[in-house]
Order: structure tokens, then C-alpha cells, then sequence
């Protein structure tokens, strides 16, 4: 038996936008991998290149248009390959204006099922991660490890109107909202987008976004997972690809990159997350933004981490620059 770490990162730590650590679980080695073939991608601007301001500004805006739609639904697929692991998820997502969102999706791997819920009904998000084992005749493994969370979204966002004039405090809010903006800021933290392009794929325009890791929000990430960093760091992408549909800038596809030559700096992707049979303002039942916690079972507050998170950012971005001392 072996801990596949990647299992968790891939249902949580790429997409749920926090990227955070959580509680991995335990896997069966020898469960065959599903073939999956690996697509290079070549790489399209130099590691090194600076900051593209026109696809900072495509982010942002897309960012924007998403919280402002009145309702967007929408299909979405991962195809995860980490290591020796292959597997896929499916889920759906929902949101209506304004800060409702519903995004639930699942993934199996050998006996194991982990399970992802998150719901806000505009006042406060709650977040379900469950795994459960298959196993026949081991009731202990039968019972599913559930971690439950509730964070607060109007004491997150009046403490944002505090510093709405400070970029990194909102952005840090974002991402406690939850949702595909919540997904956007946190690559907006962390990823530093230095190409933009437009193609046709379908035949409708899209605009692609590629960029790499900001080093120093990179490190903060391995320090914070302690000695898991060295497990983790193998499986982190080199670069991020974002596609938006050009009309609606709504995020079509997510793709984490690992680079695989760096003779040919080609590319193959880790996790690639996408939407499809996207409906915007089409009403959606209120029901899906409801949630009961399951009967018994407490849910840890996260609000005063994420506005600490705002606060923290706003001081950094208040503090003015390091003088350097002039021989």
C-alpha cells in the first residue's frame, strides 16, 4: 500500500483554487493505471519572457464578466495523469448572481471515490470532500472520510470593501467566494501570464493564456505542505494554459503542464479541466444552491483564515518598499 498524495492534489489542489494541502488517502499499488496517451505541447513563449499585460487584462475581465452573468451552467471533465496514475472526473457547475455557485464533481481510482461539493447560497459556502472505499467485506474502509467547511462570504466581502482599492486584498477575497473566479484569482496569484494568443477551435475564436509559476508564491506553497513538499513538487505544472471563449470570456479549458524535454520544451499536460454545454443566463432552480451539513457532523469555519488572508494582503500591499542601504 502506498499514499498517492497525487490523488488529492488532482481532485484538490489544482482545482479547487485554494491550493492547499488536505488529508491523502490510501491506495492499492497494484491497481493498473487506464491508458491515457500523453499529448506534448510545445511551448510557446520563453520561461523567462515578462508579464503579458494583455492577458493580465483578458484575466481580470473575464474574472469580472463571471460575476457579473446572472446565471451561467455548465458540464466539466478533468483528465488527470500524475505519475503511474490516470483517471478522470466529471461534475457540474452552477452559479447565479449574486455569489451563488454549486460545483460538485467526482473521481474514482481503483476502489476509491473521492467526491467534491461546494455550495453557496449567497450568504455562506460550504465545501464537502468525501472518499470512500469499494472494498467488500471491510466495513471499516466502507466508511466514508468526510471534511466538512463553511466559510462566510458577506463577513469576507465587507472586510474587502475595507481595501477595495488594493488589487491583492480583492484578489485574495475571490478566492475565498469560491467558483470559477475563485479559480482565476488564484492563478492570477500565482501564475505569471506572459503570452497571449488567439486561435479558432470549432470554429469559434478563443483567446489562450500560458504562463508560469511566480517563483516566490511557489515557494510559499512547498513551505506551507512541510514534508509533503517533496512528494508534491514532482507532480506541480510548469506552466498553465487558460482558453476562454472569446465572446463571453468564459473559461473553456485549464490545462497544468509538466515540461517533459527541456531540449524540445515540450510540454505534457498533468490535469486538464474542461467545460462544456456552457448556458449563460438561463435561470437555475434555487435549489441547487441549498445545503444541509449530513446529520451529526460539524463544519470547521474557515472565515477568519480567508480574512486574514485579505488583511495579510492588503498590509503587503500597503507596506512600502525595502530601502537599500547605499554604500
Amino acid at each position: 500500500m502506498k499514499n498517492p498524495y497525487i490523488l488529492t492534489l488532482a481532485l484538490l489542489l489544482f482545482f479547487a483554487g485554494s491550493l492547499r494541502a488536505v488529508t491523502a488517502w490510501s491506495q492499492d499499488a497494484n491497481t493498473p493505471p487506464a491508458d491515457t496517451p500523453k499529448t506534448s505541447e510545445d511551448a510557446d513563449s520563453k520561461e523567462l519572457a515578462p508579464p503579458n499585460e494583455e492577458a493580465l487584462l483578458v484575466l481580470q475581465e473575464a474574472r469580472s464578466r463571471l460575476l457579473r452573468y446572472e446565471f451561467v451552467q455548465a458540464d466539466l471533465a478533468q483528465r488527470i495523469s500524475l505519475g503511474d496514475f490516470r483517471f478522470e472526473a466529471t461534475g457540474k457547475y452552477y452559479a447565479s448572481h449574486p455569489f451563488k455557485t454549486r460545483l460538485e464533481y467526482s473521481v474514482k481510482l481503483g476502489e476509491m471515490e473521492g467526491v467534491f461539493l461546494e455550495v453557496c447560497d449567497g450568504q455562506v459556502l460550504h465545501t464537502s470532500r468525501q472518499i470512500t472505499s469499494a472494498s467488500v467485506g471491510k466495513k471499516e474502509d466502507a466508511t466514508p472520510q468526510i471534511e466538512l467547511t463553511r466559510r462566510d462570504i458577506q463577513k469576507i466581502i465587507n472586510e474587502t470593501n475595507l481595501h477595495i482599492d488594493q488589487p491583492d486584498a480583492v484578489r485574495a477575497a475571490e478566492i475565498g467566494i469560491g467558483g470559477v473566479p475563485a479559480i482565476l484569482a488564484s492563478l492570477e496569484r500565482v501564475i505569471i501570464f506572459d503570452s497571449i494568443r488567439e486561435e479558432d477551435e470549432d470554429g469559434k475564436p478563443v483567446i489562450i493564456l500560458q504562463g508560469r509559476w511566480n517563483e516566490e508564491e511557489k515557494g510559499k506553497l512547498l513551505t506551507g505542505l512541510g514534508g509533503l513538499s517533496s512528494q508534491v513538487q514532482q507532480f506541480l505544472p510548469d506552466r498553465v494554459r487558460v482558453t476562454f471563449d472569446k465572446q463571453t470570456l468564459f473559461p473553456q479549458k485549464f490545462q497544468y503542464l509538466k515540461k517533459l524535454s527541456e531540449e524540445r520544451s515540450t510540454y505534457s499536460p498533468l490535469l486538464t479541466v474542461e467545460f462544456s454545454n456552457v448556458v449563460i443566463n438561463e435561470p437555475i432552480p434555487v435549489q441547487r444552491f441549498t445545503y444541509i451539513p449530513p446529520p451529526g457532523m460539524e463544519e470547521r469555519d474557515e472565515t477568519d483564515t480567508f480574512i486574514k488572508g485579505i488583511q495579510d494582503a492588503a498590509a503587503a500591499s500597503a507596506s512600502p518598499p525595502a530601502e537599500t542601504k547605499q554604500e
